[in-house]
């Protein structure tokens, strides 16, 4: 079978990280090693060693012009992968593992890994947007607040034993004692401020592989979309949570949607961040959109309202 023609030369690298939560066993790795070989693929397996790995790893097969590469890793992980691609013309592709495979899932890729590379070699080539946090890109979404309080609550040891249960005690523990910080946000110029809880800066539209919060974002129109929860205290948490995870929080007068370019954050204190779903640690003041930065490989036959342009 000849690959699509976006894929110059049949030339691939698989970034693993082998602390990844779910890794996929050995044998079905080699299986998807196995595909790629007798088609004639000539592929560098490559695993991370710690933080910061993957980035350099996709940086160094984006400078070679290797046309695809795949990260075989938890949402963390691919971060870092998108980190060291963006503004290249290696096309980023997923082996799913992990904690939750936010990407996996919204493109269709929640398969074993020979099923998954095969879907992304017989694919077609999709450019989409990033957002940028600072100096940080991220692909799926940026988070402040309560959100990343959550976040920064998970130990990686205690994410690796217990998963996503991890996030669902930490989420009660803050729950109980967050409190919101007075925050002035900009959008687009448009100034609002209010008593934060929680803002998500969605590139992407599923959050916690549970329900969808920026359910109105695109990824390759040029903008992001955001969701900020506004209140006070554990009642307003309580009900704003399960408002969400019936995806109607956006009828509550508490929840303030809008899609935008720019994303100014004043104020706050010292208000954490996620990115991706990975905690980090100084405060961006600055969200924006960055228009068609990554090339993504999908299967030909998905069909998403998460895409607007037409396959390339």
């Amino acid at each position: 079978m000849r690959a699509p023609p976006w894929i110059h030369r049949k030339e691939a690298v698989v970034i693993v990280n082998p602390t990844a939560r779910k890794l996929p066993n050995p044998r079905r790795l080699r299986e998807a090693r196995d595909w790629l070989d007798e088609r004639g693929w000539a592929i560098e397996w490559l695993e991370t060693a710690g933080p910061g790995d993957a980035t350099s790893l996709a940086e160094d097969a984006a400078r070679r012009g290797v046309p695809l590469l795949f990260v075989c890793g938890g949402d963390g992980t691919l971060n870092e992968a998108v980190n060291g691609l963006a503004g290249s013309e290696t096309a980023l592709a997923v082996i799913p593992t992990g904690t939750v495979n936010l990407w996996a899932r919204e493109v269709g890729l929640l398969k074993k890994p020979a099923e998954a590379v095969r879907l992304a070699v017989d694919g077609v080539r999709r450019r989409i947007d990033l957002g940028q946090a600072g100096d940080r890109y991220f692909l799926l979404m940026a988070g402040f607040g309560l959100d990343a309080a959550v976040t920064h609550g998970v130990s990686h040891r205690i994410k690796g034993r217990f998963g996503a249960a991890a996030y669902a005690l930490s989420a009660v523990r803050e729950a109980l004692r967050y409190r919101s910080s007075p925050v002035t946000l900009s959008l687009d110029g448009r100034e609002r401020t209010l008593e934060l809880l929680m803002l998500i800066v969605g590139n992407t539209r599923k959050y916690a592989g549970v329900t969808e919060i920026t359910s109105a974002a695109i990824v390759d129109d040029g903008r992001l979309d955001v969701c900020a929860y506004s209140g006070r205290g554990r009642w307003d948490i309580f009900w704003l949570a399960l408002l969400t995870l019936i995806r109607q929080q956006r009828r509550s007068r508490k929840v303030l949607a809008a899609s935008v370019r720019e994303l100014r954050i004043s104020g706050g204190g010292q208000l954490a961040v996620q990115l991706d779903g990975d905690a980090i640690g100084e405060r961006p003041t600055e969200v924006i959109a960055s228009p068609g930065a990554l090339w993504v490989a999908v299967p030909s036959a998905l069909k998403s309202p998460l895409f607007s342009q037409p396959e390339q």
